[in-house]
C-alpha cells in the first residue's frame, strides 16, 4: 500500500495569553513508495520571548536533523551495521550475495527510531546552549510531540505534555504519555483521570527540552498506519480545554484536516482559551 498524506495546522494565542509560544510544523514529500511526512508541535516555556525561541529552535533543529529522511535512498548516508543484522536467505543462515545489503523491516525501523531520538536530543542541546549564552533566557524550554510517517509505519517521539492522538475506526486513542505531575498522580491512583483538567498543578511537567537539562530521555512509540487513519498532534492548550469525548466527536466530523483544526481551536477558545492552542491534523489515504 502506498500512503497519501493530507495535513493542516493551526495555532492561536488563546484568550488569556499575550503571546503565542506554540509552534506547529508539517512537511509532506512524495516518493516512489508513497508520501513521507514529518509533523511537530512544540510548546515553549520560559517567560518573555524565551518560550517562542525554544519552540522555534525545537522545530527547526528536528526538521534539519531529519532532512535525510526525505532524500532518495541513493542520497541517504550509509548506516553502519553488524553482519548479524542482515536478513539470512539460506539454510546456513548466511546472507547470499544478492541479499547482502538487504535489511529487515525491524532493522530499518530501529534506524529511523534512532534518528528521530537523536534529532530530539539535538534540539534539547541547542536550547540548553542558548539558555547558557543568553542570561535573560536562562531556563527556557519546550515540550515536543513529533510524528514521522514512512510507508505503513508511524514513529512518535514525545517529551512533555503535548500529545499525539489517533482516530481509527471511530475511536480516538492517545499514542503518547504525558510527563507531568498529574499524569503520575493518575498513574498511582491518587487522583481520577477527570481531575487532571482542574488540578492546581496540572501545568507542572518533569521532562522537557531545555530547562537546563543536558541529558534527556525521549519516548518513542510505533504504530502501523492504515488508510482512513486520522492523527492529531496538539499542545496542552487544546486537550485541556477540549476533553476526549469532544475531541473524538470533532475528529469524526468527516471534514478536511484544515476544517478540523479550525473547529478544534474554536472549541478550545470557547472552553476558556487558558493557554496557547495548537493542532496539526493528518489524514491518511492509500493510492
Amino acid at each position: 500500500m502506498h500512503i497519501k498524506l493530507f495535513a493542516a495546522d493551526k495555532t492561536d494565542v488563546g484568550k488569556q495569553r499575550d503571546q503565542n509560544e506554540d509552534r506547529p510544523y508539517r512537511r509532506v514529500e512524495s516518493a516512489e513508495d508513497g508520501d513521507r511526512g514529518l509533523f511537530i508541535v512544540a510548546d515553549g516555556m520560559g517567560g518573555y520571548k524565551a518560550g517562542e525561541v525554544a519552540s522555534r529552535m525545537a522545530v527547526e533543529t528536528i526538521n534539519k536533523a531529519m532532512d535525510t529522511f526525505f532524500k532518495p535512498i541513493h542520497d541517504q548516508p550509509t548506516i553502519k551495521i553488524d553482519r548479524s543484522m542482515l536478513r539470512p536467505s539460506s539454510p546456513t543462515g548466511k546472507p547470499s550475495k544478492a541479499e547482502t545489503h538487504k535489511l529487515s523491516e525491524a532493522t530499518m525501523a530501529s534506524a529511523v527510531e534512532d534518528q528521530l531520538r537523536a534529532a530530539i536530543k539535538q534540539a534539547n542541546q541547542a536550547i540548553v546552549r542558548y539558555g547558557e549564552q543568553q542570561s535573560e533566557a536562562r531556563g527556557l524550554g519546550s515540550t515536543v510531540t513529533t510524528l514521522l510517517i514512512q510507508n505503513e509505519l508511524a514513529y512518535i517521539g514525545n517529551v512533555g505534555d503535548s500529545r499525539t492522538y489517533l482516530l481509527r475506526n471511530g475511536a480516538l486513542t492517545p499514542l503518547t504519555k504525558d510527563h507531568s505531575l498529574v499524569a503520575k498522580l493518575v498513574e498511582t491512583k491518587q487522583i481520577k483521570p477527570e481531575e487532571v483538567y482542574s488540578h492546581p498543578h496540572r501545568n507542572l511537567i518533569y521532562r522537557s527540552l531545555g530547562a537546563g537539562r543536558s541529558t534527556l530521555e525521549v519516548d518513542i512509540f510505533h504504530e502501523t498506519v492504515q488508510a482512513g487513519d486520522l492523527f492529531l498532534l496538539c499542545s496542552d492548550g487544546l486537550w485541556e480545554m477540549v476533553h476526549p469525548e469532544e475531541l473524538e466527536r470533532t475528529m469524526k466530523m468527516q471534514a478536511s484536516p484544515q476544517a478540523i483544526c479550525d473547529k478544534l481551536i474554536e472549541l478550545a477558545n470557547a472552553g476558556g482559551g487558558e493557554d496557547n492552542i495548537t493542532a496539526v491534523v493528518i489524514q491518511v489515504s492509500a493510492h
